[in-house]
């Protein structure tokens, strides 16, 4: 997995072991993938858990048919379309795959400002911090605007102030 962005840092502090489980079937089948949403807010310092594992992927035929590989391992089950993505329930818990995320964009969006953090042996790419904040506050959804102002202070990244 490689990023767009720099330095290596390490994980989060208490990533639950089923998301870890799934970042490491999709490592093993080396799917290439930007880790957003609250897991990627984990890896940059925020303290809350999050029920699911949301990453972008790379869309190219290659990748997909990693990624598919990659499903059968975690026994997914069918996916479940939406506006924005796709999610699978697993034996290790929910995984969504979104396409378009609002104020960012798609992977290869996802990807020009990412890092790569370590979890343990893996490396991992993970969103900017900005980027996770800008998309939750493009969405606007109730279950982002809840957090959005923890998840700012908790963030490790600097502000443009």
């Amino acid at each position: 997995m490689q990023a767009g962005g720099q330095s290596h840092s390490r994980g989060p502090r208490a990533l639950a072991s089923d998301q870890e489980a799934l970042l490491r079937i999709l490592a093993r089948h080396n799917v290439r993938l930007v880790v957003i949403g609250g897991v990627g807010a984990q890896f940059h310092g925020w303290n809350s858990a999050t029920v699911d594992l949301d990453i972008a992927i790379d869309r190219g035929d290659e990748n997909v048919a990693r990624f598919n590989r990659a499903l059968a391992e975690m026994e997914a089950g069918q996916p479940e379309y939406g506006q924005f993505g796709t999610a699978f329930n697993t034996k290790y818990g929910r995984l969504e795959i979104v396409r378009k995320a609002d104020g960012i964009g798609e992977y290869d969006d996802w990807l020009r400002n990412a890092t790569e953090k370590d979890l343990d042996d893996l490396v991992i790419v993970v969103a900017d911090a900005k980027d996770i904040l800008a998309s939750k506050e493009a969405a606007g959804r109730d279950k982002d605007v809840a957090v959005i102002g923890q998840m700012r202070k908790e963030l490790e990244t600097p502000t443009d102030d």
